[in-house]
């Protein structure tokens, strides 16, 4: 006994020690055990995401882990199971070594977050994940699972509301296992495929307020993949005939038609305005497609589903693969382009990006929305923001790309972020390396200009910025001062909105956000009550009312931006970046009311962000939009997300895009612009250079002039069902718009400009009545008609506007 005592005093020290040690150990390799729960794991590390908050969920979550710094066939040997969160991007070397991990040694992957794929890696890796990130939803959203969720997601009981991304299936194995909860359309938060599981969101990135939905899920899938086939057992080998119903076969024939419209009205448009021999290797695809589209209610009918089925896949397939990207030509439009901050800094001089400026201008581009305020950092050295971005400083972007702008005949906007003017995800960059909870320069700087929540919280529960109060007079002078300082100093031809509106809210569960000093302060004086002693779900008048005060301080500084931009140069550009949400959701989450800015001809160009996996969701956003717009005196450009979105899918977005009733497009953003991209962009050959915000009466003669060239080509060739006296009303009204065109390209003055819209409405309104015999057999082609028409009327509304501005208006000097 006193020897086993001795033994025990003596080396008691050392086993403290090695314990220590081993603890040590495990710390480093990032091993934590909470419960010894779950199988093991590997959790992939790499630069760029916020690791901090990703280790605390996952040290919470209970399960076994290590931590692997490299993603390369070294660092996944031997892996069962790994986990990417929010990795963002992966070099053709890491998307390589997953792909041939997952393929030689059946590894099973979990992903959380954005994920972008090189083009040269894309296609079988994203077949082996099952689905691919499209782009974000609009709102922080519960997740609820489908009827199509396997047993291994039934335990998931979190709701808890988090932003996220719509994803999308690449695979007839993907499970659509859970969907985003009131975003509508195809908005899936969790897809699972034979080795994989994809959560649409950044797991982990807010710990404490999404820490059971993160821990839930990760747990879910990790169980999933440690049941290895057995989990599996519930995808199908093979879809069951199920019934097509009335809705589902009027989707169907919609989907068809309109895509075999957009390949036939290419064609067409291309070959009546630059000649050519015709279309002739394209009409057996077409007429295959035209019968399966007059079938397909009769196999319907009859019970045939599966051929039914079949038989719209594979037309559907087949004008995909021939689509005509070497035959396309595009009326004059405004081709719109964010130019990214991250761009931007990788560029590193003017003549870096003076090759990012030639790569654009060969690609058509003629307008970029340059990011010049990003987290509240000036990308410029600037004299009214407190800092410049510290990659960016010894030289200045801003003016450099003014520059190489204007000598490549393009525009430059300076995009801004007007009330978010703080972003962890941008603190947490490697090469910032900032304080994961640093507020951004502004609020440092002015700490009372702070926008706060009803806690007092600068930033908002389950979002990644901070906000200027837009009640505060400082905050407004400060935005104004921002905005002299571009248009005078910088001479930019435009100024583009970004962050126009207050962080996300949802009122109902008392997720609330706008309590500034100074917006407290004003809704005081005007209603008695401090909004902060509000409930929304029992005060709701005078919630409303608070709501309402809100949307009309962000109305008036975008007024205010407007009058002083304007003021300095008649011509400058106004747009804003806006939610393509209903309205009254809009108000009452965001406080967004871009309706007010056009109807009071705030803003020249209306850009909704209509961010879409697929052209038919694309047309749902875009469609309640431009019913409202028409009745305006702005152009509206669609915007479409170019993150992990396939070629062909690009092209037909871009194609719907033009069938609609727009000015033009935007595309998001040139970091995801690749060549594929550039290429597809560059052969769509432009038939004037006339942009449609700057020169609006030309664009409109052009536009016409391309319509009447396709309706004589049809009547040559026999191919226009017209008869009189239809015929010869239908040609003297040509004539008459031609001439009313004409004289106000001439002379544009507000009589002519009169006489020009009367004559164009003659011809919208008759349209139909002319082509009652033509839209029988080609509807889809004497409904675009009739758009591009609608477009015309709604730009020679915008050239009202913009001569009555730049005759009564005269610039400031100084």
């Amino acid at each position: 006994m006193p020897g086993r005592r001795f033994w025990a005093v003596t080396l008691r020290p050392l086993w403290i020690c090695l314990g220590f040690l081993w603890v040590s150990l495990l710390v480093w390799m990032g091993s934590p055990v909470a419960h010894g729960q779950g199988a093991h794991l590997a959790v992939v590390r790499l630069p760029g995401q916020n690791w901090v908050n990703i280790e605390r969920q996952l040290q919470r979550s209970g399960l076994t882990y290590q931590v692997i710094d490299q993603l390369s066939p070294v660092g996944l040997q031997g892996r069962n199971t790994v986990f990417l969160p929010n990795v963002n991007r992966l070099t053709p070397a890491q998307a390589t070594a997953l792909s041939e991990w997952m393929q030689r040694d059946g590894g099973q992957l979990i992903i959380s977050g954005p994920l972008e794929i090189p083009p040269e890696a894309r296609d079988p890796l994203r077949n082996l994940i099952g689905a691919y990130w499209s782009g974000d939803i609009p709102l922080a959203s519960p997740v609820r699972l489908t009827g199509f969720a396997g047993e291994w997601a039934r335990g998931v009981t979190a709701n808890d509301a988090i932003a996220g991304g719509s994803l999308l299936p690449t695979s007839t194995e993907s499970r659509l296992t859970a969907v985003w909860e009131g975003v509508g359309g195809d908005a899936y938060a969790v897809i699972a495929s034979r080795q994989s599981v994809y959560l649409g969101w950044r797991w982990g990135e807010f710990p404490d307020e999404t820490a059971q939905l993160d821990q839930q899920w990760l747990q879910a899938a990790l169980r999933r993949a440690q049941g290895g086939s057995a989990a599996l057992t519930d995808l199908p080998v093979a879809p069951p005939p199920l019934p097509i119903n009335t809705f589902e076969l009027l989707a169907m024939r919609q989907e068809l038609g309109g895509l075999l419209g957009r390949v036939e009205g290419s064609l067409l448009l291309t070959q009546a305005t630059q000649g050519g021999s015709g279309a002739t290797e394209y009409e057996p695809i077409l007429a295959r497609a035209r019968d399966v589209l007059r079938q397909l209610p009769v196999w319907v009918e009859a019970g045939q589903y599966t051929q039914a089925r079949q038989a719209f896949e594979q037309a559907r397939a087949d004008l995909w693969a021939n689509y005509p990207v070497d035959r396309l030509t595009a009326l004059p439009e405004v081709r719109a382009i964010w130019l990214d901050r991250g761009t931007i800094v990788e560029s590193r001089s003017e003549t870096g990006l003076a090759q990012i400026f030639d790569r654009l201008a060969q690609s058509g581009i003629n307008t970029v929305f340059f990011e010049t305020m990003n987290a509240g950092f000036a990308i410029h050295p600037s004299r009214v923001a407190p800092q410049q971005n510290p990659l960016t400083r010894g030289w200045d972007p801003l003016r450099a790309a003014v520059r190489l702008a204007h000598e490549r005949g393009m525009e430059l906007h300076a995009w801004i972020w007007i009330f978010a003017v703080g972003n962890i995800r941008h603190n947490i960059l490697p090469e910032i390396n900032l304080p994961q909870d640093y507020i951004g320069p502004v609020l440092t700087a002015h700490p009372d200009w702070a926008n706060k929540d009803d806690r007092g919280n600068l930033f908002p529960r389950g979002q990644p910025e901070t906000w200027l109060d837009p009640a505060n007079p400082q905050v407004r002078a400060y935005l104004l001062a921002l905005t002299r300082e571009l248009v005078q100093d910088y001479r930019v031809d435009g100024i583009h909105l970004d962050y126009i509106r207050y962080p996300f809210q949802n009122a109902p569960s008392r997720n609330v956000f706008g309590f500034g000093r100074a917006a407290r302060q004003g809704f005081q004086q005007l209603s008695g009550v401090d909004p902060l002693e509000l409930d929304p779900l029992l005060d709701r008048s005078l919630w409303q009312l608070w709501t309402r005060y809100r949307t009309q301080q962000v109305n008036e500084v975008v007024e205010s931006i407007a009058r002083t931009a304007r003021s300095l140069n008649p011509r400058v550009i106004l747009s804003a970046a806006v939610y393509a949400l209903p309205q009254n959701e809009r108000l009452q989450k965001l406080q967004q009311d871009w309706e007010e800015w056009i109807q009071a001809g705030e803003l020249d160009l209306l850009i909704p962000l209509t961010y879409a996996g697929n052209t038919r969701r694309l047309a749902q956003l875009v469609q309640p939009n431009l019913e409202i717009v028409s009745r305006s005196s702005a152009l509206f450009l669609p915007s479409l997300n170019l993150l992990n979105l396939p070629a062909v899918e690009f092209l037909d977005q871009m194609q719907v895009v033009r069938d609609l009733p727009t000015g033009g497009f935007a595309l998001f953003a040139v970091r995801q612009f690749t060549p594929e991209l550039e290429e597809i962009l560059s052969r769509s050959a432009i038939a004037s250079t006339r942009i449609p915000h700057r020169d609006p009466f030309g664009t409109v003669q052009d536009r016409f002039q391309s319509l009447r060239q396709e309706w004589m080509f049809l009547s040559e060739q026999g191919q226009l069902r017209l008869l009189e006296p239809e015929r010869s009303q239908w040609m003297e009204q040509i004539e008459r718009v031609e001439g009313s065109l004409a004289a106000l390209v001439a002379d544009p003055n507000l009589e002519v400009l009169a006489e020009a819209r009367t004559q164009l409405s003659r011809m919208s309104e008759n349209l139909s009545a002319w082509m009652r015999a033509e839209s029988l057999q080609n509807p889809y082609r004497v409904r675009i008609w009739g758009n591009r028409l609608t477009a015309l009327e709604m730009m020679l509304r915008y050239g009202e506007q913009t001569l009555l501005r730049t005759s009564a208006a005269t610039p400031l000097q100084g």
